[in-house]
């Protein structure tokens, strides 16, 4: 089987002759990596370690300038980073958020002048030629909803929650807009893609270390009405949904799987509920699974030896009857991993396929 093959197999639950790796990782990481094998190509990299990869894409913006007067580069809605930069580094190690440009919005009516801009400013035929060139290789995943995170990035995350609480028009409000923008998006992601795109996100964050960051009868009233339309969208277009969400989720899993969700990644086994055999034993016949491999205690901090450990045991459960698994890292490999461990983790998955 070809790496496409065999991700997309396992996804579907499908028989597969080995069960798939993925690779996430922050920038840090694929420095090392690639100075290991001496290549500029990431690519390259996944050759070099065996991974089959599920390419990640999205349109890129040709709208109209975001650039302030002073020079400051915004993004979406008036979004605005700085760059956390390593002084040893050419690149930055990550973007930390600085503007919100909700934060203080209290009335639903503010929202009526505010720039919600226009799904179409995208290059969506770039899109489709690069997703028809990468799909000769790897499964393609592209676009992706992901409600709770558009409105934490427009108020903040602390304001978010006060507001889910004590304004609720607000947010009802906001998800209206955010949401007919996303679904547009999406819409427009899927008919460029059609034939060569395989996967969406629909995602979000709802999890902490020990439980849900809400009610779930809070999930429930806000999100999951905007999941089931862009959902059926998705499907509309025979794309796989893909759902990302870190932390101690468990209580959503019935929900997202009667939405239509397909994949749910990261696994963060040591979050509480999300014990990899319970889930595999609970949920394996209707959902397949992406991650697992701890990054915060094992990939970082582990021997090699240890996190051979590690892959043995979330082949061993997750991967039990073969298939419904790509084997990946729970979310970025941190900056910092050794190069050793990163090894370990991929030479013993093609080991024990």
């Amino acid at each position: 089987m070809t790496g496409r093959e065999r991700v997309l197999a396992a996804i579907d639950r499908k028989p597969v002759d080995r069960i798939p790796s993925d690779l996430w990782a922050t920038p840090d990481v694929y420095r090392a990596l690639k100075a290991h094998f001496h290549t500029d190509d990431q690519f390259e990299v996944w050759d070099k370690l065996g991974v089959d990869g599920v390419f990640r894409t999205g349109p890129k913006y040709i709208g109209k300038d975001r650039t302030l007067p002073d020079g400051t580069q915004t993004e979406i809605w008036g979004i605005q980073y700085k760059e956390e930069i390593d002084p040893d580094a050419s690149e930055p190690e990550y973007w930390e958020q600085t503007v919100f440009p909700l934060q203080d919005f209290t009335d639903p009516k503010q929202l009526d002048d505010f720039n919600w801009e226009n799904p179409a400013d995208y290059d969506y035929d770039g899109l489709a030629a690069e997703c028809r060139e990468m799909s000769k290789k790897y499964a393609i995943m592209v676009g992706g909803v992901a409600p709770f995170f558009d409105l934490w990035n427009l108020f903040g995350q602390e304001q978010i929650l006060v507001n889910l609480a004590l304004r609720r028009e607000l947010v009802e409000a906001t998800l209206e807009h955010v949401c007919d923008y996303r679904h547009e998006q999406l819409r427009l992601i899927c008919e460029a893609t059609k034939g060569c795109a395989d996967i969406t996100g629909l995602s979000d964050d709802f999890g902490s270390q020990k439980g849900l960051v809400m009610s779930i009868d809070m999930i429930r009233h806000f999100f999951w009405p905007h999941y089931r339309r862009c959902a059926k969208l998705a499907k509309s277009y025979g794309l796989r949904l893909f759902h990302h969400d870190d932390g101690a989720i468990r209580d959503l899993i019935p929900d997202l799987i009667d939405i239509g969700i397909d994949i749910l990644n990261p696994i963060q086994r040591r979050c509480v509920g999300m014990e990899v055999e319970g889930l595999k034993r609970d949920f394996g016949k209707q959902l397949s699974f992406h991650g697992a491999v701890d990054n915060q205690h094992v990939l970082p901090f582990g021997t090699p030896d240890e996190v051979r450990e590690e892959v043995r045991n979330d082949l061993a459960t997750l991967g039990s009857d073969g298939t419904g698994y790509v084997i990946a890292p729970c979310h970025c490999i941190p900056a910092g991993t050794p190069v050793d461990n990163v090894l370990a983790m991929y030479d013993e998955i093609l080991k024990q396929g």
